[in-house]
């Protein structure tokens, strides 16, 4: 019955599904997939009804940064997968990279005094326990660029905007002050010489590995910043060189997150067997 209403009064949605939209269409909201009627004009919206209210707020008229949320369906979906295509594809490399770096550059032995069991976890925490925060101190703004149902016509994860960033935001306070402690006590038993707990020295590869997954999983958020010019809170439109640097600032993370849960497990499972 829906579909046959559509054809017979309103044949341009379903057309609009499979084909660029027409130029012509100017008043437009990006972040949200839903469709309302405006006369003769059918107007996308997202901060239409930002964070689930009902009263409209103001109407982008030009298509992202990007344009990519002008692009047909199956086309902003490729998008989608190939970047995450692309992080798979650069990290690999970094992370033999820094491989390489630790083994012929630093030296094993420091890599772990200095790097892995020190400096690399509290910077790391530090980053994350400060995202998390953010999270619930600014969570209007985080919600702003979570993806609207139908996102790239394949975005159609259950809960609200505010429950992902909500647990999320705990993930990353939790597993953030882990790295801290970790990379702190590790810092000062390297100097006197206490003696080391079994499940605490895993804490470290266990909060890494956590955090490497969350990393990937909140992926979407930055794909639809760059794929519908999603901002967060008053931001101003984004620019192509901002995404850029932000996937490259991704790569590292994920590369820098892999390596201290790979280097830190494997030296906290060494620890045990001797």
């Amino acid at each position: 019955m829906a579909l046959s209403y559509y054809v017979r009064h309103h044949p341009a949605v379903l057309i609009s599904a499979f084909t660029l939209p027409s130029p012509s269409l100017s008043t437009r909201i990006h972040q949200q997939p839903t469709a309302i009627s405006s006369g003769n004009d059918f107007v996308n919206f997202h901060q239409a009804t930002k964070r689930g209210s009902t009263k409209p707020s103001s109407l982008v008229t030009n298509a992202s940064p990007s344009g990519i949320d002008e692009w047909p369906i199956i086309s902003q979906a490729a998008v989608f997968f190939g970047t995450y295509a692309g992080l798979a594809l650069a990290s690999f490399p970094t992370i033999k990279l820094i491989e390489t770096f630790s083994q012929s550059v630093v030296g094993l032995e420091k890599w772990r005094i200095y790097i892995i069991d020190s400096t690399l976890p509290i910077l790391m925490g530090l980053v994350y326990l400060l995202g998390g925060i953010g999270h619930f101190v600014a969570a209007d703004s985080f919600q702003d660029i979570y993806p609207a149902l139908g996102s790239w016509g394949i975005w159609y994860l259950p809960g609200s905007a505010a429950f992902h960033v909500a647990w999320t935001g705990i993930i990353e306070l939790v597993c953030g002050a882990g790295l801290i402690f970790s990379g702190i006590r590790d810092a000062i038993s390297s100097e006197d010489g206490e003696e080391e707990n079994i499940l605490i020295n895993f804490i470290k590869p266990i909060c890494a590995s956590i955090l490497f997954l969350l990393t990937i999983l909140v992926t979407p958020a930055n794909i639809y910043m760059f794929t519908h010019g999603a901002v967060m809170g008053d931001m101003a439109p984004l620019d192509m060189s901002f995404h850029v640097i932000r996937f490259v600032v991704q790569v590292a993370f994920l590369s820098l997150l892999f390596t201290l849960a790979r280097d830190s497990f494997f030296y906290a499972w060494g620890d045990e067997l001797d």
